[in-house]
């Protein structure tokens, strides 16, 4: 398991105790954890350091130098996926009502960067104006040249020529040799690629810079080469890194012009170079907050419409349990009207003697008002319901049921036209 610490949490903790014992409780090796510290630019103690501290000895303790422009606060320890560190031990898993931290805040002010980065470059740097002694990347770029030019020397037909022969292409090469030698000093790396080496890029702290060193017509088209000029002017441009897509594109931009050539202008385009980075770094750690911040309002306004909806389903349920329970007392009602009325019925049919069967009942009399009362049961609901009705909704019997119950009739015969016609029975 890795854990990402800031720097001044990682100082504090190897200065705390031996670096073998914190290498353990991380479960690293002290090599490993030697390395991370000099990628944060964190100071370990010397050997005998604990010895003498142990000893009653005065000991001195290297301060925490300054953050490095352009490079992170963060310093990952040991593999797989890192945890942010917590001093106290808590979980750093994300909790949706847990608030971001708030936006980045810094030690130094750009402007305090500035003056350190000036500070830092050497109070004097000799312009070479020679490839004698060049930048290995420049004296890379001319053994290259070499070799192409001895390839023509032997085959008149070699089509690849030197590429770096012409005025403007030494002077580039010079100037770009002074750059690299001057950022140098300040641990800065560069970078060529391309067949005319018009890629470049520079390395600084952690993050890449890019840059173009070519003609003023190549890099503007529209501007025209400043008059009285001898030679081809000569530009350099840098793209500042863009970390959202409605920012303003930004790029510096440095020329010959009347007040001078680029070449005076050189430590002035290395402390802008170096404070690019730092800039590019910043806006990398703004555009983080930013995006943490809406990510956390985005699960603020998710829960709080999961909680909305989850309430309006509440509400729609408990709505249509009441809608539900008004439709069943309805039904009771229904039914025990119902069951009343069937009541009434049965009466009335026992009582006239004018009800004829099979228009007032069917059937036997009797049998007929025992079934319309067990029907009449079966529908009210003040009444326990008989047991050998297997549905309260029980419905009419149909005339096969009545030939069935029919006494003396055979099972699926129709009545006598004598039982039809037959006197109705007189009241008992």
């Amino acid at each position: 398991m890795g854990y990402l610490f800031t720097r001044q949490q990682l100082y504090e903790l190897v200065w705390a105790g031996p670096i073998t014992t914190l290498a353990k409780s991380l479960v690293i090796s002290d090599v490993g954890l030697a390395k991370a510290c000099r990628r944060g630019d964190i100071p370990l103690p010397p050997r005998g350091y604990w010895a003498g501290l142990n000893a009653g000895q005065h000991v001195v303790r290297t301060p925490l130098p300054q953050r490095a422009p352009g490079a992170s606060d963060r310093v990952a320890v040991g593999s797989g996926r890192p945890r942010v560190f917590r001093p106290d031990g808590d979980d750093d898993s994300p909790n949706v009502e847990e608030l971001p931290p708030g936006p980045p805040v810094y030690d130094e002010t750009l402007e305090a960067v500035e003056a350190r980065i000036r500070q830092a470059l050497p109070a004097k740097f000799r312009f070479v104006r020679s490839l004698d002694n060049a930048h290995p990347f420049i004296s890379r770029l001319l053994r290259e040249d070499d070799e192409r030019r001895e390839a023509m020397a032997k085959n008149r037909y070699a089509w690849d020529k030197p590429r770096f022969e012409s005025p403007f292409e030494q002077r580039r090469l010079v100037f770009l040799s002074n750059l690299f030698t001057l950022l140098a000093t300040l641990d800065v790396r560069a970078s060529l690629r391309g067949r005319e080496a018009r890629e470049l890029g520079l390395h600084i702290g952690g993050q890449h810079v890019e840059l173009k060193v070519d003609t003023l017509a190549s890099l503007r088209p529209r501007k025209g080469a400043p008059k009285g000029k001898r030679g081809e002017p000569m530009a350099v441009e840098v793209r500042v890194a863009r970390w959202k897509h409605d920012e303003r594109e930004e790029w510096l931009f440095w020329s010959d012009s009347d007040a001078g050539r680029l070449e005076d202008q050189l430590r002035e385009i290395a402390v802008a170079l170096v404070l690019t980075a730092e800039r590019q770094y910043r806006k990398a750690l703004q555009f983080a907050y930013e995006w943490d911040r809406h990510s956390f309002e985005e699960k603020i306004e998710q829960t709080r419409k999961a909680r909305e909806e989850a309430e309006q389903r509440e509400r729609e349920t408990r709505l249509q349990a009441e809608r539900d329970r008004g439709a069943r007392l309805l039904a009771q009602v229904s039914g025990w009207q119902q069951a009343e009325q069937i009541r009434a019925y049965v009466e009335a049919v026992l009582s006239s003697p004018d009800a004829l069967p099979g228009r007032a009942f069917d059937g036997e009399r009797d049998a007929w008002a025992h079934w319309a009362r067990t029907v009449a049961n079966g529908l009210d609901p003040l009444t326990s319901p008989d047991p050998a009705i297997p549905d309260r909704e029980a419905t009419l019997p149909t005339d096969a049921t009545l030939m069935d119950d029919t006494p003396g009739g055979p099972s699926g015969q129709a009545l006598s036209d004598e039982a039809r016609t037959r006197s109705p029975p007189t009241q008992k």
